[in-house]
């Protein structure tokens, strides 16, 4: 979709210098907060779950791309601030804009991480030649940052209820090695969605029955291949496991791996500012309605994990499945902690979804899948915390097929998981890159009177 230039390679050069050196303000707007966000994941300990970790970042990304396509004529925006989708065309600093709406959304959603934002947004700003564009550019950006706030508040991030497992057969239980377990987000596949429009539109079909042959293969596979102690699984697919886990607190949950992803091919493939700003964008909001759907259907199915399924095959009524009451699995790595088996229900992976909407994204959005790329993962150390890809579909593979490795997904939670994932991608490019659901705009006035009287002539820069 985007050649490579002479010119572009030189920002591939710049920007890699870039990233050797950590805190330090980039040229690239979208790049930096990416960086910065990243970081507030892992640093943030009480907002680090998979749902409100793609929500936020699918925020900020928002504010950013509506910041860019706000300050440039004939563009589209996200959100309709009053007067549509297409841009005013405001005569801002774009990247102040950015920077400023990245921080209003950032800063309201981590209040404890507000001294490293507030450093990186004087950091970026600094590199801003002082001036009427600067400052109106700045205004901007907090309006559009406190708009996207406004929309999302009553979203149904916050709504918790008690679940209570029923204990039946083929449904979820609390992990048996973690029984002070409590289920994680029973509520969140009721989220509003960002681009598609309900979370039931790329709902998948019930996973197979537990007497059908596909559920019996799926049984014996990571009874062999996920087992602590499995003759089967080897080396490498271990260290697959462990690669892609990023499950414990402490590690930004799995979207610091996948924004990774995003900002390596971004600065490899030389991306212009406002083509990073369209990638993150669609990106981010494609794995945050992934989970979302994810979510909806773990909830709705309520299908047992394999060491419940395993130690009570007795109670499947599969004469082909052989219970293990002892059996463990390899399990997400803990860290200092015991190894354990994520605490929701198993169908869909919301890894693989995830990594289906992410990949999908940089397919859809490269016109090719065939960009090979490198990840370094911090679940590992020495020459195994980086693998290399070469193409999208196969670490789209890889990061779904990795809970399998663990034991702790069926192998149809992953295959079906990426479908849905890619099929969520598909939908952003093929529609307009609009907000799902029309929300009454509180702030729309602010920005519209900010219009008339800063007026166009502002510089961007």
């Amino acid at each position: 979709m985007y050649a490579t230039s002479p010119i572009k390679t030189l920002l591939i050069l710049a920007a890699s210098l870039a990233a050797l050196l950590p805190g330090a303000a980039t040229a690239d707007v979208v790049l930096e907060w990416n960086r910065v966000a990243s970081d507030v994941l892992r640093d943030n300990t009480s907002l680090q779950n998979p749902g409100m970790a793609s929500r936020s970042m699918a925020m900020m990304n928002l504010a950013i791309y509506d910041a860019f396509a706000m300050t440039a004529p004939g563009a589209t925006m996200f959100y309709d601030y009053g007067g549509g989708h297409t841009s005013p065309g405001y005569g801002y600093s774009n990247k102040a804009a950015a920077s400023q709406a990245a921080h209003t959304v950032l800063s309201n959603l981590y209040t404890d991480q507000q001294a490293a934002l507030d450093a990186a947004l004087t950091s970026q700003l600094a590199l801003i030649p002082d001036g009427q564009a600067k400052a109106d550019g700045v205004t901007l950006g907090a309006s559009i940052g406190q708009s996207i706030l406004d929309r999302r508040a009553g979203d149904g991030y916050d709504t918790m209820s008690q679940y209570m497992p029923t204990n039946e057969p083929g449904h979820w239980q609390v992990d048996p090695l973690n029984p002070d377990q409590e289920a994680w987000g029973p509520d969140w596949g009721n989220v509003d969605t960002f681009a598609v429009k309900s979370n039931t539109q790329f709902m998948p079909a019930p996973m197979p029955d537990m007497t059908s042959q596909q559920y019996t293969d799926a049984f014996n596979e990571v009874k062999a291949l996920g087992s602590v102690d499995s003759a089967t699984r080897t080396q490498e697919q271990t260290d697959i496991g462990y690669f892609w886990a990023y499950d414990r607190l402490g590690m930004g949950t799995p979207h610091r791996l996948f924004n990774q992803a995003l900002q390596n091919v971004a600065v490899q493939e030389g991306n212009t500012v406002k083509e990073n700003a369209e990638l993150f964008a669609k990106a981010t909001v494609a794995v945050a309605d992934a989970g979302i759907t994810a979510w909806n259907s773990k909830f709705e199915y309520d299908f047992w994990r394999p060491v419940t399924g395993i130690r009570e095959a007795d109670t499947d009524g599969n004469p082909d499945t052989i219970a293990d009451e002892d059996w463990t699995p390899l399990g997400a790595p803990g860290g200092e902690g015991t190894d354990f088996t994520p605490p929701f229900p198993t169908y869909l992976s919301g890894h693989a979804t995830f990594g289906g909407a992410l990949f999908g994204v940089l397919e859809e959005f490269y016109g090719t899948d065939d960009i090979t790329f490198e990840l370094t993962s911090e679940e590992l150390e020495g020459a195994v915390a980086t693998r290399s890809f070469d193409s999208f579909s196969e670490a789209m593979a890889e990061n779904g097929r990795s809970r399998v490795y663990l034991g702790i997904h069926w192998n149809f939670d992953d295959t079906v998981a990426q479908v849905t994932g890619n099929e969520i991608a598909e939908y952003l490019f093929e529609n307009p890159f609009i907000a799902a659901t029309v929300v009454p705009e509180p702030s729309a006035l602010g920005l519209l009177l900010l219009g008339v009287t800063a007026g166009l002539a502002g510089r961007r820069v």
